[in-house]
């Protein structure tokens, strides 16, 4: 008996091997501007970095109330209540009895009237000796654990989705202004070729392209309108509204670009609450393993009972009796059941291993292709500054040549043409490049820290299970 308590122990004693995939020192994309990166901090409101009162007010609203959060805390209440209901299983189990029984006859013929009564108390517990009760314990704390990182990583996706949404919003506004504003000027150079038509210094070809421009642009301002309010829409059900969210009052151009560094890739593993809630589960897998393995040995049960029986209350309290009970119970045939059980936990261990591990990859790739996008969009904005500067004297240079009679209207329709679509994608530009800048605070972690709440806080694991 002793030399089959050490193999079993020897058994469910096997460590877990969370070693996560190698990572390079530094980034990729960082190593190009940074040859030697230093560690870097994400603040845990990082999106005031955008210096916006109105997205500081709409985060307040989307933290305090959002439907996605109150679930996922609703969901953290449950499996802390489950961690303390499977935790019990620790500790002995104590039940009392008190009970009356009238018994009399049908008719008085046939006997007297009698009262029997019981009293007792009944304590039974399961010896630990395999930790099969300890194993379902910190299985149901690392689930616990893991409802609370959850928590963290939708609070992090709410943030990064208002703080999205919001420049988007702004990008909308700007770009329907830049429609509005284009409209204007293809009509007053629609009015002007009708002067021209009739002072006979254009041809109705010029007027009728020019009309076609002036219809497209009504088309796209359209289209940009319908976009802007989707926008609001999204934003509005997000945040839990019923009514659409009014147009922002802010100016996209007056927002302040956030810088920030990457760090190491090292810091992904504390700084992204998603591995940590990997981790968890892999945990609770790996102690699922261990509840699989325990029940395949004998179960050890203590228990005692105290208490009386009497036709009269007064002996039933005055002469009590008490017996001790133990039984061993042990699995013989259940037709290889406990086997598949073990095998089925072994093989769920393996899936979260290799999901906890790609994880880590995703993160640190996640990481990668935002700067890739970052560096590309600051690189393109600078292009575009001087396409747009351009494009804009050359609209100016051709409607002044074009008044004069020194320029042909073809000209005029292909620089009106530039210049709108060098103003759409330089509005375009900015509101990516601020957007990007909130991937990157969310992609790593978006402020969150391992230990910074949750249960693995308040000790250890047994302890808390219990």
């Amino acid at each position: 008996m002793s030399t089959l308590v050490l193999q079993a122990c020897s058994s469910l004693s096997s460590d877990l091997d969370k070693t996560p995939p190698t990572l390079p020192q530094a980034y990729q994309q960082q190593a190009k501007a940074t040859p030697s990166p230093v560690p870097a901090q994400v603040e845990l409101q990082w999106w005031r970095a955008y210096n916006s009162p109105a997205l500081n007010s709409l985060m307040q609203e989307a933290l305090k109330d959002v439907a996605l959060l109150r679930r996922a805390q609703a969901r953290i209440l449950q499996a802390q209540a489950q961690a303390r209901i499977t935790g019990a299983s620790l500790l002995p189990e104590l039940q009392g009895n008190l009970s009356a029984q009238r018994e009399a006859p049908v008719s008085s013929s046939h006997g007297e009237s009698r009262s029997h009564y019981v009293t007792g108390v009944f304590m039974s517990y399961e010896l630990d000796v395999w930790g099969r009760h300890r194993a379902q314990a910190d299985s149901a704390v690392f689930l616990a654990q893991a409802a609370n990182y959850e928590l963290d990583v939708l609070r992090v996706s709410v943030q990064a989705q208002v703080v999205h949404l919001s420049l988007q919003a702004l990008g909308d506004k700007q770009r329907v202004a830049i429609a509005r504003q284009n409209l204007a000027v293809a009509q007053r150079l629609l009015r002007l070729l009708e002067a021209r038509l009739q002072a006979g210094a254009a041809s109705p070809l010029e007027l009728a392209q020019q009309r076609q421009l002036l219809a497209v642009q009504q088309r796209k301002w359209l289209v940009i309108e319908e976009q802007a309010i989707r926008t609001r829409v999204e934003l509005a059900t997000l945040l839990g509204r019923t009514e659409i969210l009014p147009e922002p009052q802010e100016d996209i151009a007056n927002l302040q670009v956030p810088e920030l560094e990457a760090g190491l890739p090292s810091q992904l593993l504390s700084q992204r609450p998603d591995i940590a809630r990997m981790e968890a589960q892999l945990s609770a897998a790996h102690a699922d393993v261990q509840v699989a393995r325990a029940a395949m040995f004998p179960s050890l049960t203590l228990g005692a009972r105290a208490g009386a029986s009497a036709n009269h209350w007064e002996e039933s309290v005055r002469h009590p009796v008490y017996s001790l009970i133990s039984g061993l119970v042990a699995p013989i045939f259940n037709a290889g059941r406990l086997q598949a059980d073990k095998d089925l936990n072994e093989a769920r261990l393996q899936e979260w291993l290799a999901q906890y591990r790609q994880t880590i990859v995703q993160a640190y790739m996640e990481v990668e292709g935002v700067l890739a996008q970052l560096q590309s969009l600051d690189a393109q904005a600078q292009t575009m500054e001087r396409e747009w500067e351009q494009a804009k004297l050359a609209f100016q240079l051709a409607e002044a040549r074009y008044r004069s009679g020194s320029e042909t209207l073809l000209s005029l329709l292909d620089a009106q043409r530039t210049l709108y679509a060098a103003q759409d994608v330089r509005v375009s530009l900015l509101q990516s490049r601020l957007q990007s800048r909130a991937a990157l605070f969310r992609a790593l972690g978006g402020g969150w820290q391992a230990g910074s709440g949750g249960l693995a806080d308040q000790g250890t694991v047994a302890q808390a299970g219990v």
